[in-house]
């Protein structure tokens, strides 16, 4: 019965509290994109652009064009003892110049991702998983872009 209550009054404050989340898709923005261009590696590239289409609509006065210089970079990180690795790590790094169409005032920011992973017997399987985690790291970039947008957006 106690618990009951509790979750109660936990769940009454958090609809008092003006809570949202982050990750809302129709929240209103202040600006817009314009020209988005890209240089370095082509396909994250295009999964970029399509995950920040949601930014190229409406009418707004604060109009940017983005820059994005993308990289990534696959390294062994360990190897057996026949000289075979056993284990690697990917690094997408994205850099973003955000400009003003008004002011021509720049914003850069650097967004990384990186993770580790262990090889594979079969290497089908390994470069589907490969593929799966590029896939997951490019979402979690282009939910960082849009954070960072919505951080940007209260200074402006």
């Amino acid at each position: 019965m106690i618990k009951n209550i509790k979750y109660s009054l936990i769940f009454l404050f958090l609809l008092s509290c003006g809570y949202s989340p982050i990750y809302q898709t129709n929240q209103k923005i202040n600006f817009k994109l314009d020209i988005i261009n890209y240089s370095g590696d082509k396909e994250i590239g295009r999964e970029i652009i399509k995950g920040l289409e949601k930014f190229k609509d409406g009418e707004n006065l604060n109009i940017f064009n983005a820059n994005l210089d993308i990289s990534k970079k696959e390294t062994i990180v360990t190897k057996d003892k026949k000289g075979d690795p056993s284990s690697f790590k990917t690094t997408i790094e994205v850099n973003l110049d955000l400009i003003n169409q008004t002011n021509t005032k720049v914003i850069k920011r650097k967004f990384i991702e990186e993770i580790t992973y262990d090889s594979m017997e079969n290497k089908f399987e390994l470069n589907q998983y490969k593929n799966k985690l590029k896939e997951n790291m490019v979402f979690k970039i282009v939910q960082d872009i849009g954070i960072f947008f919505s951080v940007i957006q209260n200074d402006m």
